[in-house]
């Protein structure tokens, strides 16, 4: 029986957050490789000459979630719309402190996109059950991870390219693990944009970082 449940909670996992799911914002997911340290790992691909660019112009496309209309669970539209606008509020800002950043492709020598493609809260320490909306599960599973201590999760993909010959620079996949939350058997358990805003601020630095490398 448990057997059963745990192939029945990892096809229910699949759609909904696996880390390794592509949600098609990204070109090719396939040429993908790890990157980063051995706590911050992340997926990407750098394109051959692209850290030749030092102190390239760019130009910011405005964040959005992929697919366009993307609804995370039952997430308030206005969380959704904190987390995007903090962090490219905090995007440009550093960007700006390295190099020049415009308002037109046509003036850039890079563009950047990027696309928030995933949002939810799940149990600290990852496991099958993490994977799956507390609605979908019943019994001794639903017991066991009401539980747990949530921490706020976000899913964010990166594309930088050259304006002029569309030429893909890199592309990455990042998931963002913020801090906890609370219980998921609490009232007062609320994903917030304060529980991520230390993920989203390492993202951006690393981002920063690739764009417009230090002297």
């Amino acid at each position: 029986m448990k057997r059963i449940l745990a192939i029945t909670l990892c096809l229910l996992a699949l759609p909904v957050f696996a880390s390794d799911a592509a949600s098609g914002f990204l070109s090719d997911y396939g040429r993908l490789t790890k990157e980063g340290s051995i706590r911050a790992r992340y997926l990407g691909y750098t394109a051959p000459g692209a850290a030749d660019l030092k102190r390239p112009v760019v130009y910011v496309m405005p964040l959005g979630r992929f697919p366009l209309a993307a609804k995370f669970g039952e997430l308030d539209d206005s969380l959704v719309s904190a987390v995007l606008t903090y962090t490219e509020q905090q995007l440009r800002s550093q960007l700006a402190a390295r190099t020049r950043v415009v308002d037109a492709k046509a003036m850039a020598d890079v563009m950047l996109e990027v696309a928030l493609t995933a949002l939810a809260a799940q149990p600290e320490g990852k496991t099958v059950l993490d994977l799956v909306p507390l609605r979908l599960v019943t019994g001794t599973a639903k017991n066991a991870a009401l539980g747990k201590v949530m921490q706020a999760t976000a899913v964010v993909e990166m594309r930088l390219s050259q304006p002029s010959s569309s030429m893909i620079l890199r592309e990455s996949k990042h998931e963002l693990l913020g801090g906890s939350i609370g219980r998921a058997d609490s009232e007062k358990t609320r994903m917030s944009l304060d529980a991520l805003k230390p993920a989203l601020d390492k993202w951006v630095a690393l981002v920063v970082d690739q764009v417009a490398p230090k002297p």
